[in-house]
């Protein structure tokens, strides 16, 4: 899903649009989306985990420990902040992308929920929403990051907003 939702959607459009270049930018720039998708899918889980393990589906959820999953989810939306830390600091991606970061406590909010509701099904809705909501907002602060450096290189052509 992450695959489909990040790099593959992302770099397929960006080959088309550029009749067959291949760049790193849009590839480092789909990774924060594309885990933050997963997570979606993977918060969505939990409160299904009793009914899959009664299916005999093997999610995540129903393999793991509840820290495990916790674990797992802020591991992966750690992924997705350094991703696009990393891929600045390489010169790949626009300095303007870091604003991106400003979703940082949106992450924290639904890790911290993540716990306390973790066996209480009502109480993972608001989190599955702000799990949601995180992606959203991510994502259009990414896509403001590009707006600024189209502005900036149309009001001061030759305007760098690349780190090297």
């Amino acid at each position: 899903m992450a695959l489909g939702f990040g790099p593959m959607m992302l770099l397929g459009a960006y080959v088309v649009q550029t009749r067959g270049v291949l760049s790193w930018e849009p590839f480092m720039a789909s990774i924060p989306v594309a885990l933050l998708v997963a997570l979606i899918l993977y918060v969505n889980e939990i409160p299904d985990r009793r009914g899959d393990a009664r299916a005999g589906k093997r999610t995540l959820p129903v393999r793991f420990s509840s820290r495990a999953v916790i674990g797992g989810y802020n591991v992966a939306v750690v992924a997705a902040y350094v991703a696009l830390v990393v891929g600045v600091i390489a010169g790949i991606l626009p300095v303007p992308t870091l604003l991106m970061l400003l979703t940082i406590p949106m992450a924290r909010r639904v890790s911290q929920g993540l716990a306390p509701n973790y066996d209480n099904p009502y109480g993972l809705m608001a989190i599955m929403g702000a799990n949601v909501q995180l992606h959203l907002m991510a994502g259009l602060l990414l896509l403001v990051g590009y707006v600024v450096v189209l502005v900036a290189g149309a009001i001061a052509p030759g305007v760098d907003l690349f780190i090297g």
